[in-house]
């Protein structure tokens, strides 16, 4: 996510510093500047922040399973350090706007559909609870602080990624679409008919952005979602469709994963639209040609 941001930035002419532990120059390009350092080091971060006028908060882990499996460890990377960035953009650049990407789990299970902002949080992993304990921070932050912070729930996005490495394991389509790529099956848990809601890269992007343009939304949450929930097992057959090649083939539920399925779930997006009038643009076919596209041109 965070390199589709910068991507964006730079097309748009801004002055665009990515701050991360790891390289990323010479994928980004030169138009961006690259700060290497630590996410838990308070004073790398603040020196990274001088003269910020936007800040997007994508640094940390993702994945749900990974959490169960190190949760002290997904608390630093995931949570202590949303804490790390907020004093220090309170202390060197508190005017700028701060956008941080939550996640559709910090609702769990839902009790009803679609899901709006103000459905209960019942995340089920210690991923989700640390999501939504960020938020609660972005929300202190702004009314305590007076600092500029903004969440955006995401619900599954995919699409196309800069960094060719990183773009293994981006969302679950990305990875229907290597599997097939690779000539394996898709598998899917059960009969793959739990829902899912799909928002095209570049269609989160431009929320992102947009929110960060907004300072007066200080302390929002926003859900981002193409609003519409799609069976896992119908877009596994897109993919065999479109890529021409693969197929979909059913596997029993793994006992850590079943335990913390959501069963259906997509977004009321309502809130997105008029706060920030986006809408999503991509459909789900024209998303996932775009997604092949650019994956077949990067295999080779």
């Amino acid at each position: 996510m965070g390199s589709n941001v910068a991507a964006a930035l730079v097309r748009g002419g801004a002055d665009t510093y990515v701050f991360d532990v790891v390289g990323c120059q010479d994928s980004l390009g030169k138009d961006v500047t690259f700060i290497k350092g630590d996410a838990l080091d308070a004073e790398a971060v603040g020196k990274s922040l001088a003269g910020a006028r936007r800040v997007f908060a994508f640094a940390g882990a993702g994945g749900a399973p990974g959490s169960l499996r190190d949760p002290l460890g997904d608390l630093a990377v995931n949570c202590k350090a949303q804490l790390v960035l907020l004093e220090a953009v309170r202390q060197v650049c508190p005017d700028a706007t701060v956008v941080f990407p939550g996640s559709r789990l910090e609702y769990g299970r839902p009790v009803r559909l679609p899901v709006d902002e103000s459905h209960p949080l019942a995340g089920s992993t210690p991923y989700a609870i640390n999501k939504s304990a960020c938020a609660a921070y972005y929300r202190i932050y702004a009314e305590v602080h007076g600092l500029h912070t903004v969440v955006l729930r995401l619900s599954n996005p995919y699409g196309p990624h800069p960094l060719q490495e990183s773009y293994k394991g981006f969302g679950i389509l990305n990875h229907f679409i290597d599997q097939t790529l690779l000539g394996r099956g898709i598998q899917l848990f059960g009969d793959g008919s739990q829902l899912r809601d799909f928002v095209y890269i570049d269609d989160a992007v431009e929320a992102i952005i947009e929110a960060s343009g907004h300072p007066e939304l200080a302390g929002a949450v926003i859900n981002v979602g193409a609003g519409e929930g799609v069976s896992l097992a119908r877009v596994a057959e897109q993919v065999v469709e479109l890529a021409g090649q693969g197929s979909v083939e059913s596997a029993p539920w793994p006992a850590d994963l079943s335990a913390i399925e959501t069963g259906d779930f997509y977004f009321d997006v309502t809130l997105a639209k008029d706060l920030l009038g986006w809408r999503p643009k991509t459909t789900l076919r024209k998303g996932l040609e775009l997604t092949l596209l650019a994956r077949k041109n990067q295999r080779h």
